[in-house]
């Protein structure tokens, strides 16, 4: 399969995203079965590629290893998006024409829902830590903003997704932060 260039990511971006060395950085890639794409001297992965990255980052900063990773939706997700060829003249076309077109209707219609519902999640889970003013450990954080625990421990307090989030102390062994709606902040300052 062709791939533009605007599609890939340089393998060297991906060291500084999971803040790990390079032997560490193609082993995961081994262990993922990737094969980077090499144009010039370059090496560049798919965006496809880097949702199964973030996978597995995530499971590896949750406590797991690389050996007991379990891609499951990920992987179906990102077959999804690598069964897709995008060009410019026609329009997004399967890339095995011959393929039962119903089949691939269903797929088409089934994946995309997996994505955002997780996000929706994550969305409900926030609201309710704001609604009932719950301290969340940075784990649980981390989870439900898909960031790493290190990439969010660098602020004592940061905006995402229209929450904002404050370092207020620790919980047991990790650092506890309030989650609170960016709007209702705002409303609280113009009353004051």
């Amino acid at each position: 399969m062709t791939h533009d260039i605007v599609d890939l990511i340089p393998i060297s971006q991906l060291q500084d995203r999971y803040h790990i060395k390079r032997s560490a950085l193609y082993n995961r890639l081994s262990a993922l079965d990737l094969q980077p794409i090499k144009v010039g001297r370059r090496a560049f992965v798919t965006q496809g590629d880097v949702l199964r990255m973030d996978a597995l980052a995530n499971h590896i900063e949750a406590g797991g290893t690389i050996h007991d990773f379990d891609e499951g939706a990920v992987t179906a997700a990102s077959d999804w998006a690598g069964s897709l060829i995008v060009n410019p003249e026609t329009e997004i076309t399967p890339v095995n024409s011959g393929a039962n077109f119903a089949a691939f209707l269903e797929a088409f219609a089934a994946r995309p829902s997996a994505p955002i519902q997780a996000l929706t999640e994550r969305l409900d889970l926030l609201e309710k830590a704001a609604t009932h003013e719950w301290l969340l450990p940075t784990s649980d954080l981390s989870i439900a903003l898909g960031l790493s625990r290190r990439s969010i421990g660098k602020y004592p307090k940061f905006e995402r997704y229209g929450f904002v989030f404050t370092k207020v102390g620790q919980q047991g062994t990790e650092t506890a932060w309030r989650v609170e709606k960016a709007m209702a902040k705002a409303k609280k300052k113009s009353k004051h």
